[in-house]
Order: structure tokens, then C-alpha cells, then sequence
């Protein structure tokens, strides 16, 4: 579960600092930064995964041209360097585990007369075991004193058992990292990597985390293929493996799956029931969904819709998928009316447990982003954080008086909070009036 982000000279980003809640409803208007937040994202998990330069030469918007932050006149690239910095808490053996992923990306001149190129900042670029000397943002973000001293007890537990506080990213195989010493701070960490026989353990918690990172992008196609019997796959973020993940959570506890159809039956009229199974003549999957006065229909005559509420619901149950859940225009494919009742059910699955018979269960957590004024009035009245706006505003570089626009953060706050550091619940009623959405 992602729980602050950070980022400085990237895309539209100066000194951005966001606590992310287990729940978070991000509105803006086209071109406020939503979709560059989710891109920083992927950038951190894609190095982790698969290294700084393969995810840049593979994914259009993180084109190299266009990762710095630009201004002036002439949209010169303003930073040599932008850095990324996500906090996350993790299921470990011990409990939650505090950890913090930073990525340094610099411009390295690569030959005489070729444009310099981004590069990963070796020595600055790690995931380490938070100290936590700073938890304001614990309770920023809705967690209880009780989340905190599970997480104290077990960095510590952690640490004591794998002597490993930090490791590089992007650095290759073979050169794992380790502890630092007794007293030493932890921007000092990154000066020395020795070796370390937890290097592994911590690399695997954090990129299990990171790949919840990638927006859900379903389509209607793949959530109609059929789904090989043999495979272990969690539901894609294309909606491939819909049929399998229904299988599985039938297979799960009753109250779950139960959980699963009841939600579906309130957000999509009509529904009575959903049964996958297998066609074992093909040792595959297939699911159909019960109508009333319809009788069964199979996932071809199912509108896009439909199945678009089915893989959200089954992907933020899906015990395979990491806890994160990330949707860009949450309310594509749905009748309005509905967009606030699907929210409300998905929120009803995040938090973090700090209970021994789940601790190595995923933190379930919802990031998504919205144009929705109906979503927007049933969220008015919600002070806790979860619901943010985002916004250009203009800044001036202080060094060369250059004038950029850079995305800020607004959460909804109540009325004494610092003017232009939040927005208030008088300022949502004006916005909504204008939007002509009822707000009552």
C-alpha cells in the first residue's frame, strides 16, 4: 500500500509531495497532472521490475524526451536531475513493513555531439526499511496508533533477521546491498552497499508492492477469453484471466464470494448471479452471468459495461493481485448513478491488518482518478484526505525567473486549513453549482 509520494523535476512535478490514504479519489481537469502521477509510478515499479532503461524504451509516455520538468518561453528542460520517492507499507513475516523507494534520474551526456540521455543516478536510487523518525503522515492518512507500533515492531523484528536495511535498484545482478552501520543516518545509507544475505527478501517485497502500480486498463476482449485451467495468473490489468479469477474466488470462503456476486448484483441492474467453470474437454475457464427474466448469459453478450464492474470488483478481491489498486476515469463505461455506490464498496476492502491470521495478506488500497461531479457530491462531505484535487499553477524558478506550470495537490479539508494547501467543503458547493449537480 502506497502511503506518501514525492517528486521533484519530473514531467509537470517541482516539489511535489502527496500522503496517499488507503483510499484516494483524484479529480482535475484534462492536463492537471492525474495521468503524470500515475507515469511517475510506473517509472519507480518499472525499474524495479525490469530496469530504468527497458521501461523507458518501452512505454510511450515515458519517452526520455519528455521525463524533465520543462519551462519558459522555449519549454527548455529546467532540472539536470528529478527524483521519485514513493513510501509504501508491505506484508511482511513480521507485519507491516515500512518502506520508501527513491529513484535519481540525471541527463548523462552519452557521446561528443549526441543529446544527453536520462540515466539512473547509481548510489541514489534504493528501496530501504523506513525509521520512521518522521510519522506525521501515519495519521495524514487515516492509520491509527495501532498500524504504527506494528510497523515500528516490525522494522525492527525485520531487521534483526535479515540485517538488511537497504538495497539499490537498477544496479543489476550480483550487487546486493546491506545494513549501514550502528548510528548512521539513512541519506548516509546510500554512500555504501555491501553485501547481504536479505537483499533478495526486501527486492521481492517491494516489487510484489510495485506491480499494483500499473493502471487497470480493462478491455472488453480480453475479459471474454477463455482462461487456460493450469495457469497461477491474478487478473490483468487488460481484464485478461477474468474467467480464472472468478474461479478462484469461488473456491475462496463463502462470505467472500458471496461478497463478490452480492456487489455485482448492486451495481448492475438485473443481475441475480455469476458462475464460472470449466470446459474440461479444453482445460479452460469460461464464466456466464444470470439475468432476471434473461436466464444465463455467457461474457459475448454481455455489454462492456458489465464487464468492466465485473474485473473492477474482481480485481480488488483477487488474493493473487497486489493490494494496490490504481484506475485512471473510474466512472468510463457506467451510468453516473451508480460511479459513488461502486467507490463506496470498493473502499470497504482497504486498510492495512495488523492481525496475525492476515499479516502476509495484501493491504488493499484504491488510487483512482475521476471527471465525475456525482462521484464529487458524494464525496463533499468527506474531510478525511481521500478526495484530492489536482491543479496547474504557475511557479517561477528562482534561479533564472523562468515561469513553468507545475501540478500541486489539493485534499478536501475542513475550513481552518491553510488557504491554497487544501480546498474546502465551500469551495466543492460553489464547484458543484457551477457543474449544475444537486448539493443536497
Amino acid at each position: 500500500m502506497i502511503t506518501q509520494v514525492r517528486v521533484d523535476g519530473f514531467k509537470s512535478f517541482v516539489g511535489f509531495h502527496l500522503d496517499v490514504p488507503p483510499s484516494l479519489i483524484m479529480l482535475g481537469a484534462n492536463g492537471a497532472g492525474k495521468s503524470n502521477l500515475f507515469d511517475a509510478l510506473r517509472l519507480a515499479a518499472g525499474t524495479v521490475l525490469h530496469g530504468f532503461e527497458e521501461t523507458v524504451a518501452e512505454d510511450v509516455r515515458l519517452s526520455p524526451k519528455g521525463l524533465f520538468h520543462r519551462g519558459g518561453d522555449e519549454g527548455r528542460v529546467q532540472p539536470d536531475a528529478f527524483t521519485i520517492e514513493v513510501g509504501m507499507v508491505v506484508p511482511a513475516a513480521e507485519g507491516p513493513l515500512p518502506l520508501r523507494l527513491r529513484l535519481t534520474v540525471a541527463r548523462e551526456q552519452r557521446e561528443p555531439g549526441l543529446p544527453s540521455a536520462p540515466g539512473l543516478v547509481r548510489g541514489k536510487s534504493a528501496v530501504w526499511v523506513s525509521s520512521l523518525q518522521t510519522a506525521d503522515w501515519v495519521r495524514n492518512i487515516g492509520l491509527d496508533d495501532g498500524v504504527l507500533s506494528a510497523m515500528h515492531q516490525a522494522r525492527e523484528r525485520f531487521l534483526a533477521r535479515t540485517g538488511t536495511e537497504i538495497v539499490p535498484v537498477g544496479q543489476g545482478q550480483g550487487y546486493l546491498p546491506g545494513s549501514g552501520s550502528e548510528g548512521t543516518s539513512q541519506d548516509d545509507l546510500f554512500d555504501v552497499f555491501p553485501e547481504s544475505r536479505g537483499a533478495a527478501e526486501l527486492l521481492g517485497l517491494v516489487a510484489n508492492e510495485c506491480r499494483g502500480w500499473e493502471p487497470l486498463q480493462l478491455r472488453p476482449e480480453s475479459m471474454r477469453q477463455l482462461s487456460p485451467a493450469g495457469l497461477d495468473a491474478p487478473l490483468g490489468v487488460r481484464g485478461d484471466h477474468l474467467a480464472l479469477a472468478l474461479a478462484r474466488l469461488e473456491r475462496a470462503p463463502a462470505h467472500i464470494w458471496g461478497r463478490y456476486v452480492a456487489d455485482c448484483a448492486g451495481l448492475v441492474e438485473g443481475l441475480r448471479d455469476v458462475r464460472p467453470y470449466l470446459i474440461e474437454r479444453r482445460d479452460e475457464y469460461d464464466f456466464e452471468v444470470e439475468f432476471e427474466h434473461t436466464g444465463w448469459l455467457v461474457p459475448s453478450l454481455l455489454s462492456d459495461g458489465t464487464l468492466r464492474m465485473l474485473g473492477l470488483l474482481a480485481a480488488s478481491m483477487d488474493p493473487l493481485r497486489p493490494g494496490t489498486l490504481c484506475v485512471e476515469e473510474l466512472e468510463n463505461g457506467m451510468h453516473p448513478s451508480y460511479v459513488a455506490d461502486l467507490v463506496r464498496r470498493l473502499r470497504r476492502r482497504v486498510g492495512v491488518s495488523t492481525g496475525p491470521q492476515r499479516r502476509r495478506a495484501p493491504y488493499r488500497q484504491l488510487i483512482a482518478t475521476t471527471h465525475s461531479p456525482a462521484l464529487l457530491a458524494a464525496l463533499r462531505t468527506d474531510l478525511s484526505g481521500s478526495l484530492v484535487f489536482l491543479e496547474q499553477a504557475h511557479r517561477t524558478n528562482p534561479r533564472d525567473r523562468t515561469v513553468s506550470r507545475v501540478t500541486r495537490a489539493l485534499p478536501l479539508r475542513a475550513g481552518e486549513d491553510v488557504p491554497g494547501a487544501s480546498i474546502s467543503p465551500d469551495q466543492i458547493a460553489r464547484l458543484l453549482r457551477r457543474l449544475g449537480q444537486e448539493a443536497a
